[in-house]
């Protein structure tokens, strides 16, 4: 069984499984370099076959995520196009008259110099069915509810139906070969398959701002019939917990959608009084009994009530209030989940699934003595989630993701090293040769084996460094990365060896840095690979079956130093995508203060 699974809007990307395993998985913006793409996934989709050596004719089943697929993202790629400002905007200029004032606004019309037309799939004939993308279309007012961010629903069949055409275009396959599955879904089979969790009566718990009309499902899994039975979901207009998140980002002039991790590392820098003066206007939002979520239906908009009623407090105030809300309100719900459906083990998947703050509180629950987040529980992973989906409905049993390294590999030859000409090049013979410059407080990329997946690296595409110095931080933030000041890196730990640097008495696997923990002494032993407020640490805990040649770098660094660990942030220029192949790489070197690169065979030195 071949499967080619793809997602459309925010980081569009595809994943292939043959048989059981998850064999390719990437993004769109890999290939483009426009971070959070959310153009058709054409490169990647190509990038899959070809690493997979098959045709579209060779393909069992195309899975797209989702039912209620929208043309807007892709149309005018709003995860990537648009900037505080024109969000700050469409909060003034088009919700705010849509939900406050209850009139009718065209989205199109405001953002029409976004829109392009000429690209794929609205370039094709298939296109002509809608009458928004036609150049002469001239965006009167009295344009209708089909111009809303969400097409009405009667719309919705016209819209799926014509990404089904496209991508039977594009493959070269039998429409009918093409199947739609419920977003939700999707999180969940990821949630649950891509775990090495297979307990009876397992918890799987989605939660987002919003996918097929739902922010959250819970299920349960039994071993004895070997499938997962969906028992509960939250419609996305009652458990708007991510909306919030993602309006409070927006509020403190960062990105929603993007930009939210920053809030939750700006959350501790702050711990007064102010913090729950602020929980409780939070509370006003969003109740929970028992398993019931319950939004204020007094407040028709977001943005707008928190404009009313944050204006007063400071920005570390808002972080910190909106992150104990959270994380608050995510340990209650996952307590009286385990209560109400008797369960002890738990896996958890979605945009929410992100905040490793709230999954450290998650994690710490009596009830639960077993708990799994996958790696990049938001979008970019549903298409892996629907083949493992496709998989049990078939009756087969499918293979737990054991690595996210599912992308491109860097197999390069002699003659491609000569695009590092002006660098100096040697044979990679051992690993002192890494640490000797690590240990000099020099700077080190990785751009070997297999790309990873997702928003997280995990050592193939890295930057690394030594993690005791805590003046690391500021070096890589000003030769490279220009973060925001308060943001912490994280640390990629020897899972063998985590008790001396991290607390985990559950012993819960966290390969995917999903998870943060409480540190043993962080601030002395760690200090460049730890928050600096709370000592926490976003850790990767690395077994030695998961990248030989890393763990084997860092057991090198502890036998010298007495740490199991190195300081690991993603190797990308800040606004860009992280890097693909050896191109990406010496650009990012190039316009960066870098000093090292570690390929598979070779170490380029400026």
């Amino acid at each position: 069984m071949k499967i080619l699974s793809i997602t459309l809007e925010k980081c569009s990307g595809c994943a292939i499984m043959i048989d059981d395993k998850i064999i390719f998985s990437s993004s769109e913006e890999r290939y483009t370099r426009i971070k959070s793409d959310s153009s058709f996934p054409r490169k990647s989709i190509e990038a899959a076959l070809e690493f997979c050596d098959l045709k579209g004719s060779d393909l069992d089943k195309v899975l797209i995520c989702g039912n209620q697929l929208s043309v807007y993202a892709p149309l005018m790629n709003l995860y990537s196009s648009l900037s505080v400002e024109d969000h700050l905007n469409l909060m003034k200029n088009y919700w705010y008259p849509k939900l406050s004032e209850n009139k009718n606004v065209s989205l199109l019309r405001l953002l029409k110099h976004k829109i392009r037309r000429d690209q794929f799939p609205f370039n094709t004939s298939h296109a002509k069915i809608f009458d928004f993308i036609k150049k002469d279309y001239d965006f009167k007012e009295d344009e209708g509810q089909g111009h809303q961010p969400h097409q009405p629903k009667s719309e919705g069949k016209i819209v799926n139906d014509f990404y089904k055409k496209v991508t039977s275009d594009f493959l070269k396959i039998d429409y009918s070969k093409i199947e739609q599955i419920d977003h939700h879904t999707c999180h969940a089979y990821y949630a649950f398959y891509g775990s090495p969790i297979r307990d009876d009566n397992t918890l799987v718990v989605t939660a987002d701002a919003w996918g097929d009309d739902l922010s959250g499902t819970v299920s349960t899994y039994s071993s004895k019939e070997k499938k997962i039975t969906r028992l509960k979901t939250y419609k996305h207009t009652e458990f708007q917990l991510a909306r919030i998140y993602r309006f409070t980002t927006l509020y403190l002039r960062m990105l929603g959608n993007e930009h939210e991790y920053k809030v939750m590392g700006l959350a501790p820098y702050y711990s007064g009084e102010k913090m729950n003066e602020v929980q409780k206007i939070f509370d006003e939002l969003l109740t929970l009994k028992n398993i019931e979520f319950k939004f204020n239906p007094e407040v028709k908009n977001i943005f707008d009530f928190l404009e009313k009623r944050l204006f007063q407090y400071r920005f570390d105030h808002i972080a910190a209030g909106l992150q104990k809300f959270t994380e608050d309100l995510m340990t209650k719900w996952f307590s009286n989940l385990c209560e109400e459906f008797k369960a002890t083990s738990v896996v958890f998947s979605g945009g929410a699934s992100m905040n490793v703050k709230a999954n450290m509180k998650i994690s710490e629950i009596d009830k639960i003595k077993n708990f799994f987040v996958c790696g990049s529980g938001s979008d970019e992973t549903l298409p892996i989630g629907a083949c493992y989906y496709w998989n049990e409905i078939n009756k087969k049993q499918s293979e737990p993701i054991s690595t996210l390294y599912l992308g491109d590999n860097t197999n390069y030859n002699e003659k491609e090293l000569e695009i590092f000409k002006d660098y100096k090049v040697s044979k990679f013979e051992n690993y002192d040769q890494l640490i000797t410059h690590i240990e000099k407080g020099k700077i080190i990329c990785t751009c070997r084996g297999r790309m990873e997946m997702g928003q997280r690296s995990l050592g193939n595409r890295s930057i690394l460094a030594d993690p005791r110095k805590s003046g690391i931080v500021k070096k890589i933030n000003e030769s490279i990365k220009q973060r925001d000041f308060w943001m912490p890196f994280a640390p990629i730990i020897l899972s063998e060896y985590q008790e001396e640097l991290i607390k985990n008495d559950k012993k819960l696997l966290s390969p995917f840095m999903t998870i943060a923990f409480e540190t043993v002494n962080g601030k002395e032993n760690i200090p460049g690979a730890i928050h600096q407020s709370d000592g926490t640490a976003r850790a990767q805990l690395l077994e030695k079956n998961h990248n030989k040649d890393l763990w084997n770098l860092i057991f090198e660094f502890y036998k010298k130093t007495k740490i199991p660990a190195l300081l690991n942030t993603s190797f990308n220029l800040h606004g860009y995508p992280i890097v693909r192949n050896l191109n990406d790489a010496l650009f990012v070197f190039k316009n960066s203060d870098l000093d090292v690169i570690w390929l598979d065979n070779h170490i380029i030195e400026k």
